[in-house]
């Protein structure tokens, strides 16, 4: 008995899969994982992205379809390989939320076809996949890109003041935080603010700058609707 003929032997690595059966899954996690990967990098937005990040939901895909395969229906086999991997510990910090993700979804995609559930992996691909563009590409839960948070320095008095400059100059303003000095006479005001018009920072911040008893200003308005 050869290596491939092992492969069809209930003693061998794989219980009755052949070495085209096997090489039929592994090609088709390798197509999947590289539409998720594919995917991930099609919808990413901001500074964390990482080739090898795309790299690895592609690999990820295929070894998690390997061990499925070596381990099939054997509940031996299940054990065996949770013992071995669980000396391993990954420590890499994933920057973000949405990276661990589409790990997930590369897990799931490995198991599925390691599990030989084809439809699902395909049909989950498509549906993740649609549903990912879709909520990255028609703006949802974004924020209007004329909010920000304004920070004013001065005296205490000067609180009716800046609230009427922001009321004639901002669509909403709310007052979030009120710092003041050790004797009471000078304060930090934080506003979360939202302009009638972005492109009016400047003359808010002159506004804000000509009222009696204002010392420093600070303005951050949101250019990008979206997290970097």
């Amino acid at each position: 008995m050869n290596f491939f003929d092992s492969l069809g032997s209930p003693g061998g690595g794989a219980g009755t899969l052949t070495i085209t059966d096997a090489a039929f899954h592994l090609l088709l996690s390798f197509v999947l994982g590289t539409f998720v990967a594919w995917l991930y990098g099609r919808t990413h937005r901001g500074l964390s992205y990482s080739r090898n990040m795309v790299h690895s939901v592609v690999l990820l895909t295929m070894i998690i379809t390997m061990v499925m395969l070596v381990v099939g229906d054997s509940v031996a086999r299940a054990f065996g390989l949770v013992g071995a991997l669980s000396i391993i510990r990954f420590r890499t910090v994933v920057r973000d939320a949405r990276d661990t993700t589409f790990i997930f979804l590369a897990l799931a995609v490995g198991i599925a076809v390691g599990a030989q559930q084809h439809a699902i992996a395909v049909l989950g691909c498509v549906m993740v996949g649609v549903v990912a563009s879709s909520l990255q590409f028609s703006g949802f839960a974004t924020r209007h890109a004329d909010t920000g948070m304004l920070r004013v320095r001065g005296a205490s008095g000067a609180a009716n003041a800046l609230e009427q400059v922001l009321t004639n100059w901002c669509r909403t303003h709310e007052l979030v935080a009120l710092r003041q000095g050790d004797a009471g006479e000078t304060a930090e005001f934080s506003y979360e603010i939202r302009l009638f018009h972005p492109g009016e920072r400047e003359d808010l911040l002159r506004a804000l700058r000509a009222v009696e008893g204002t010392t420093q200003v600070t303005v951050a308005i949101e250019e990008r609707a979206e997290e970097w």
